[in-house]
């Protein structure tokens, strides 16, 4: 373990303390494992890094393109300019010699954005079908469609509460989502929950005997329902196991994440012939950006079907 960089008196990972409540928890665990990361490699070089000069920062953006994809190196670089900016000390990646050694990574590994793997209706209807009658089975059950119909993040998803839901009167519902990654402030979004959804969904609930609080929750080895949410790191453990017991091929169970219910509803509905603005007001998404880039990996012949012309 790499002995703790000092400030004056100040260890930077207490400067980190001054945004709890300003960020989510994983923006401030991001923040500590990159410049963990950038520390260590300080260590191993015998390079100082705070304060951090343009050059060492350079350097240390070359060495990261040898294990690192482009996204995580940008995330490393914004954990160093926040944690110069909380300690005072001039932002080292503003000099050209660190846009420079970002450029020339950027031009040099060429990738593209990686995407989860979609979870269309298809698969998720496989899903549904391997869950089984009992606590367990009803809750991945509730929880897969309920997040396919909400376009949610899993994040988002361990947040639903029961008191949230708006039943209409034709039989489907509308739960407010509190609080999402673009949504810091807790404005909320109510997202649509179908007639098939919300007959899971309360199926579930009756068995756990839920009223208020979180819907999607742990089911301990006694078999009781927590109080507490799940949380988001099993929702993807849960759906890769549903997977298996559905049969599906391992490699389509290793590309599966707890985005990828997010993705393939996003695509199902572009393939459905919805447009970009409904889309992106289903899902809580601001630009246009990512959801354009699920149509590439949407059913290409299900979106040119009506518009095309051989016989």
């Amino acid at each position: 373990m790499t002995k703790p960089i000092m400030v004056g008196n100040v260890n930077w990972r207490d400067t980190l303390m001054v945004l709890d409540g300003a960020y989510s928890d994983n923006t401030l665990r991001g923040y500590r494992a990159d410049m963990d990361a950038f520390e260590k490699w300080g260590a191993s070089t015998g390079v100082a890094v705070l304060p951090a000069t343009p050059e060492a920062v350079a350097a240390f953006v070359t060495d990261q393109a040898r294990m690192c994809s482009s996204a995580t190196i940008k995330r490393r670089l914004a954990a160093i300019r926040k944690i110069h900016a909380l300690l005072h000390l001039e932002n080292p990646l503003t000099d050209e010699a660190v846009v420079i050694a970002l450029r020339r990574i950027r031009r040099s590994k060429r990738e593209r954005p990686r995407q989860a793997l979609g979870l269309t209706k298809d698969i998720r209807d496989r899903l549904i079908a391997a869950c089984t009658e009992t606590l367990p089975g009803l809750r991945d059950r509730a929880m897969i469609t309920l997040v396919y119909d909400t376009l949610c993040r899993r994040s988002e998803l361990v947040g639903l509460k029961a008191e949230d839901l708006l039943r209409t009167p034709d039989g489907a519902a509308q739960i407010l989502v509190r609080r999402s990654k673009n949504d810091p402030y807790g404005a909320g979004r109510l997202a649509y929950v179908s007639n098939r959804t919300l007959k899971q969904v309360d199926q579930w609930l009756a068995a756990a005997k839920i009223e208020v609080g979180p819907i999607v929750r742990a089911i301990g080895t006694d078999g009781k329902v927590r109080r507490d949410a799940l949380h988001p790191y099993s929702v993807t453990r849960i759906l890769k196991q549903v997977a298996t017991s559905a049969g599906l091929p391992p490699k389509t169970v290793a590309n599966l994440s707890g985005h990828s219910m997010r993705v393939g509803a996003a695509q199902d509905m572009i393939a459905a012939g919805l447009g970009l603005l409904p889309i992106m007001q289903a899902g809580g998404w601001r630009t246009t950006n990512v959801v354009a880039r699920y149509v590439e990996n949407a059913n290409l012949s299900a979106l040119m079907r009506g518009f095309r012309t051989d016989t």
